[in-house]
């Protein structure tokens, strides 16, 4: 590598632009040997990288996801006992490990692993950078893509003279006279770091050739959790209980140590298995931390009954114990909420309010279940009957940001992702981070993991292996986590009641919304006149049926917004979800000709120009700018053909009619927003007499209800108070 092409490549400044550009100059190169790197210009590049790191204030937010390729899916020991005979000749090696030396430029290595030491400090910029240095004195760039120091998932650093192996190295050209060795899937990579006490520990074995004794290994492991590297820990604990098969009482202890650094860890379920282990039968009075350990770990796989169960077990224990006691109400709410489904939703309102977003809340799944939807795949289907207003279902969000941004807010600052594979870049603020999360989730959890690959993935090809366990690490593949997120996702308020605000009627990009994603709420299909909807209190998403749902009735919901176009309505869903709505409201509508869609399309357009002249939903507005959208309003109603939409939702009329509704409300004209609000009501499909007998009613098979129907619902009784109707 020369020293004047080192200079201007600054590893933490590359955008995904200059990404592009080297990508496109690598086409052609593959298979070719890439340029000699020499030690002394890595070094000094990268220890200038490391001080920039260290110094500047500004860290660049972008990141790109590359072309995709597979995870490995075999072990290292597979790939040290198998050889394949192309790499036997081209390598002279009787294993598939090969050197630094041996790699080529756009070559993912299948078959093939690499070992090497760190020979400097890392640092992060949008992925965790260092330097290797093998047995043959060859050195290499390591970029580990998407550890990233603004979010959770981050390993933070590689300690120097850390040994790491990488199965299946990916080889990539960087620019000129640069490439590197970028890891993309979390498991095709593993580090014994410099600092790990297990680590020092083998080393120690492998210089002074002495069998380490059990004790030293607990000592060991007692140090590690101390310093705060739990898994470290449970691999010295690990070796301790290995190296004491005569000493049971030795076994039971370290066992609880283990169970308690997997706990900490969030190895749930592990951490419950060790600590079961080590009770007696006898119910020994030091059982009784055993039980409460058990007791949190099954609570966090969401085992309630079972986590009672333990509690129970270590208050006979220990009556006295108040930890033990709170704890046990604990579960007996998350009880009730899981078997039962009552949830106290006022105080859940309340938490959100003052800040809370991720809440310690029970999944009430049981009124549903998944099975096959003809001709849509997977779907979501009641297990009873379901009246109107019941909750079908609550869960807990799998994943979400705390990170609420409308349009208006988002600025360059904000993280990106762009995705070579989808040529595309995340809108949202929240969905860049919600990537990184998802793949610190599905990799700390083999169970979690399994969840997450069960959904749909769209085209992307499998391995099949995706959730397994190799090398002690959860198999997860990036690009699938990326192709999973883009189908199963939603947009979501921190708390639904917030749109009920009359400054959010027109103008929906004034909403801060973030982006997370609901496991068992991702198998509900589509349908533009759904009989269920969502609403979010921070990151619990409640479901409730809009009319009664027979048993064994599919559950469906809207993805997108109420106000839709037609034709992008319909392009959206073919592109997105790869799917044609044959709702009785798309049906119809599809009978409507492309020009008269295309019409009312300009229409709308022309509407929101006139609203944001006003300054969108702004009070204030002139009574000339009313009458002026209230005339545009007229002629989008007259482009509705009555032999199409009598009887059904008119999407487009709802935000205009909405606005013009909240307008009248400042002013105090009470007959003007009854007549809105009924407007509003008629074009989400209620359709016939709203007041019959001095009583409201709607046609709730027909009409789509929301949270923007019943704005309109409530300033409709309100407005016949002022007007001395009861209703």
């Amino acid at each position: 590598m020369s020293s004047s092409s080192m200079d201007t490549v600054n590893s933490c400044e590359l955008s995904p632009e200059q990404h592009e550009v080297i990508y496109e100059d690598s086409l052609g190169l593959e298979g070719q040997t890439p340029p000699k790197q020499v030690k002394e210009d890595l070094l000094r590049v990268h220890t200038r990288n490391l001080d920039l790191a260290k110094k500047s204030k500004y860290l660049r937010k972008d990141f790109v996801l590359p072309a995709a390729y597979s995870p490995c899916t075999a072990s290292l020991d597979t790939l040290q006992k198998v050889c394949y005979p192309y790499y036997a000749v081209r390598y002279n090696t009787e294993s598939n490990q090969i050197s630094l030396f041996d790699l080529r430029l756009g070559t993912h290595h299948r078959g093939c692993f690499i070992t090497a030491r760190t020979i400097t400090s890392s640092y992060l910029s949008t992925s965790l950078i260092t330097i290797l240095e093998d047995d043959t004195g060859t050195v290499a760039r390591l970029i580990q893509a998407y550890q990233l120091p603004f979010t959770s998932f981050t390993k933070s650093s590689i300690p120097i003279n850390s040994t790491i192996a990488i199965k299946e190295p990916c080889c990539q050209f960087n620019g000129k006279d640069d490439w590197v060795i970028r890891v993309d899937h979390p498991s095709d990579i593993a580090v014994l770091g410099g600092d790990d006490e297990a680590v020092a520990m083998i080393v120690e074995f492998a210089d002074g050739g002495k069998e380490i004794s059990a004790m030293k290994w607990k000592e060991a492991g007692d140090r590690a959790y101390l310093g705060g590297k739990f898994l470290s820990a449970v691999e010295c604990y690990t070796q301790a209980i290995d190296n004491s098969a005569s000493d049971q009482a030795f076994q039971k202890a370290v066992l609880r140590k283990r169970a308690f650094a997997n706990l900490t860890a969030k190895c749930f379920q592990v951490a419950k298995g060790d600590v079961l282990a080590s009770c007696s039968d006898d119910h020994e009075p030091s059982d009784e931390k055993a039980y409460f350990c058990a007791g949190r770990a099954a609570y966090e796989l969401g085992l309630y009954t079972e986590s009672k169960q333990h509690f129970e077990k270590a208050l006979q224990l220990k009556p006295s114990d108040l930890k033990t006691q709170k704890e046990l109400q604990r579960v007996q709410t998350r009880t009730l909420e899981s078997e039962q489904g009552m949830y106290d939703f006022a105080s859940t309102v309340n938490s959100v309010k003052t800040g809370q977003v991720h809440l310690d809340y029970a999944d009430f799944v049981s009124n549903t279940k998944i099975r096959e939807s003809p001709g849509k795949g997977r779907g979501l289907f009641a297990t009873k009957d379901i009246h109107r207003g019941e909750i079908v279902m609550v869960e807990r969000a799998f994943c979400l940001p705390d990170l609420y941004t409308s349009d208006q807010d988002q600025g360059d600052g904000e993280l990106g992702m762009w995705n070579f594979n989808t040529n595309s870049k995340t809108r949202r603020p929240a969905q860049a981070p919600l990537f990184i999360d998802l793949l610190r989730k599905v990799s700390e959890d083999e169970g979690e993991a399994k969840r997450f690959f069960d959904l749909d993935g769209g085209g992307y090809i499998r391995t099949g292996k995706e959730g397994e366990v190799v090398d002690g690490a959860v198999v997860v593949d990036s690009f699938l986590v990326e192709a999973t997120r883009l189908l199963n996702t939603f947009s979501c308020p921190r708390l639904s009641l917030d749109l009920l605000n009359p400054k959010t009627s027109f103008n929906s990009s004034s909403s801060a919304l973030s982006t997370g994603l609901w496991v068992h709420a991702a198998y509900i299909n589509h349908s533009c006149t759904p009989n269920a909807i969502r609403s979010f209190l921070g990151s619990i998403m409640v479901i409730r049926s809009t009319r009664f749902v027979s048993k064994g009735e599919e559950i469906l919901h809207q993805y997108r917004a109420s106000n839709a176009k037609f034709l992008k309505r319909k392009e959206i869903f073919e592109q997105n979800w790869g799917f044609t709505c044959s709702c009785r409201l798309c049906t119809a509508e599809s009978k409507s000709s492309r020009e008269r869609h295309e019409e009312r399309a300009r229409l709308v357009d022309k509407l929101k120009k006139e609203v944001m002249r006003s300054g969108g939903n702004g009070t204030g507005v002139s009574m000339a700018r009313i009458k002026s959208v209230e005339k545009l309003t007229r002629k989008l109603d007259m482009l509705h053909e009555p032999e199409i939409y009598d009887g059904i939702p008119r999407l487009l009329l709802i935000h205009p009619c909405i606005w013009l509704m909240e307008r009248y409300r400042e002013r105090g004209e009470w007959e003007m927003i009854v007549r809105y609000a009924g407007d509003v009501l008629r074009n989400f499909g209620f359709v016939g007499g709203l007041i019959n007998a001095s009583r409201l009613g709607l046609n709730y098979e027909k009409g789509i209800m929301n949270t923007e129907a019943m704005r309109a619902l409530t300033a409709m009784c309100e407005g016949h108070r002022k007007l001395g109707e009861r209703v």
